[in-house]
């Protein structure tokens, strides 16, 4: 009977951690794995064979090394953060080696906590213009990143492009997928330049289109969707009205420096280690334990009725005297 009730205990307690485990994994971890709202994060890169259009000399400049800092700020105080939203904003600025500005952007994004992708809210905006919807992704990968493409936010051209899958690399020991978006030619804006600009001297003011195009790859922890880092070809150029092509306004390779790629490794990696915990270590542990109880419970229920039989069957010979 003692055997019974702690088996009894037993397979009651069990079925109780096998419960929670499928509330921490079905119910607890959509809760908590969701992107951070105070989300910062600060990469540099390096510039190579930059080329710049230099306004204020009027002259080509090729060949320039710069320095990008870019900085990402969530805003947990934003009106459209919460729950399911979050408010996260990015900067860039390009330097020369001297300090001179080359380039600057920002844009505003509202996210989807669980899913990565941009949602329409009244907080998004690129550099000052809010007439652009932000749409796709745009930092952040999704949790449980697949195999497949997707579509990525482009803020220069304020469109989505393919971010096509191209394999499984490492970096710095850490698995990642690589993803790389083709930015055709672009017209971004027209504006009046010199014609000299665009191939023709001799010409005074003329209609001009800015064009961009880039080609940008980046690289992605799938289980934390974190993008370790990236690297680019934008050139932007202007053309005339003739189809010419004219002065680069800023064109270059860049590619995050050693130790954005290893700050990235190590946020990429907490990131991962903290979303299998609660995705599966926890669910896991707790379901096992749970299903050796209910073992355990099975086993001293059978025993106990097996000496209850074996005691009955004892009792009636004796009384029937055999």
């Amino acid at each position: 009977m003692r055997g019974r009730v702690l088996g009894l205990v037993l397979l009651g307690a069990g079925a109780f951690l096998i419960a929670a485990a499928l509330s921490v994994r079905l119910i607890l971890a959509p809760t908590m794995v969701k992107l951070p709202l105070d989300q910062t994060a600060a990469p540099t890169a390096s510039g190579t064979g930059v080329s710049f259009f230099d306004l204020g000399e009027m002259r080509q400049l090729r060949g320039l090394e710069a320095e990008v800092q870019q900085r990402v700020q969530g805003d947990p105080g934003s009106e459209d953060a919460g729950d399911d939203v979050a408010v996260w904003s990015f900067g860039s600025t390009v330097n020369d080696a001297d300090g001179t500005l080359l380039n600057a952007s920002t844009y505003r994004v509202c996210l989807d906590r669980t899913e990565a992708v941009a949602v329409e809210c009244g907080s998004d905006h690129v550099d000052d213009d809010r007439s652009k919807d932000v749409e796709g992704l745009t930092l952040t990968f999704p949790f449980g990143t697949e195999q497949r493409d997707y579509e990525l936010f482009n803020p220069t051209t304020g469109m989505s492009f393919p971010a096509r899958f191209q394999g499984v690399e490492e970096m710095e020991g850490l698995e990642v997928y690589k993803f790389v978006t083709t930015v055709p030619e672009t017209v971004i804006r027209e504006t009046d330049v010199p014609g000299a600009l665009v191939g023709d001297p001799e010409a005074g003011t003329v209609p001009a289109e800015v064009v961009y195009s880039n080609e940008r790859t980046v690289w992605v922890e799938p289980t934390s969707g974190v993008v370790v880092t990236a690297s680019e070809s934008p050139n932007t150029v202007l053309r005339g009205p003739d189809g010419t092509t004219g002065v680069t306004m800023l064109a270059g390779t860049f590619s995050g420096t050693e130790e954005t790629v290893a700050a990235g490794v190590q946020r990429a990696e907490e990131n991962r280690d903290r979303i299998t915990l609660i995705q599966q270590t926890v669910p896991l542990a707790v379901g096992g334990i749970g299903l050796l109880l209910v073992v355990g419970g099975v086993v001293l229920v059978a025993r106990d009725r097996r000496g209850d039989r074996a005691a009955h069957a004892g009792g009636s010979r004796a009384a029937t005297g055999r």
